[in-house]
């Protein structure tokens, strides 16, 4: 009898052991699914923040329009010169000697400018631009980060296989028929300088 009790006592103490071993193991368990978890929750979280904004296109668009406002200038500086000369063709008449030499000379000069005024801009071209055989041609860098951002979800790919696809149709009529498949805003700013785009390319 006694060899049994102290059998049992053995197991019994073998038992406890056995559920302390088992209770830390349970708790070491817990303590790797929580930080497993937690690893879950920031993957979570960074996946679903937004991408972030690329503020350098920003600041080549701004750098851009400066430019055209100095062509500008150039353009106003250039008239003025042109003014200053023409007191000095006054002074030419003063020599009467050979009137009949400056009716000549208005004769010639009158036909060369007339082909100069047949050379006229098509009202298209004054609205939307210079028209170019290719879509490429007519899209700035900072309009094509500004297409690739807000009208093709950031997917450099998807923007150039549209515009070759584009590139590769023979009416305006079928490249609306195209655009119509992606659903945008067509009263954002972003859509109506597409279409500039478009015009350039088919007239």
């Amino acid at each position: 009898m006694e060899e049994l009790i102290k059998y049992f006592e053995s197991l019994e103490t073998r038992l406890a052991a056995a559920e302390q071993s088992v209770a830390a193991a349970e708790e070491r368990l817990l303590a790797q699914n929580q930080q497993i978890t937690a690893l879950q929750a920031k993957i979570t979280e960074l996946e679903n923040r937004p991408a972030p904004e690329p503020q350098v296109i920003e600041k080549i668009v701004e750098v851009e329009k400066p430019v055209e406002k100095i062509v500008e200038k150039i353009v106003e500086v250039e008239k003025p010169v042109v003014v200053e000369e023409e007191p000095l063709a006054e002074e030419e008449p003063v020599e009467i000697t050979e009137p009949t030499e400056p009716t000549e000379t208005t004769e010639t000069t009158e036909p060369t400018a007339t082909p100069v005024a047949q050379e006229k801009p098509s009202p298209k071209a004054a609205i939307y631009g210079k028209a170019v055989d290719d879509i490429h041609l007519a899209i700035s860098l900072g309009d094509r980060f500004l297409f690739q951002r807000e009208l093709f979800g950031q997917n450099a790919e998807r923007l150039q296989r549209a515009l070759t696809e584009l590139n590769e149709l023979s009416s305006f009529d079928e490249a609306m028929d195209y655009i119509a498949r992606f659903n945008w805003d067509t009263e954002s700013k972003t859509y109506q300088q597409f279409l500039v785009t478009l015009h350039r390319r088919f007239g």
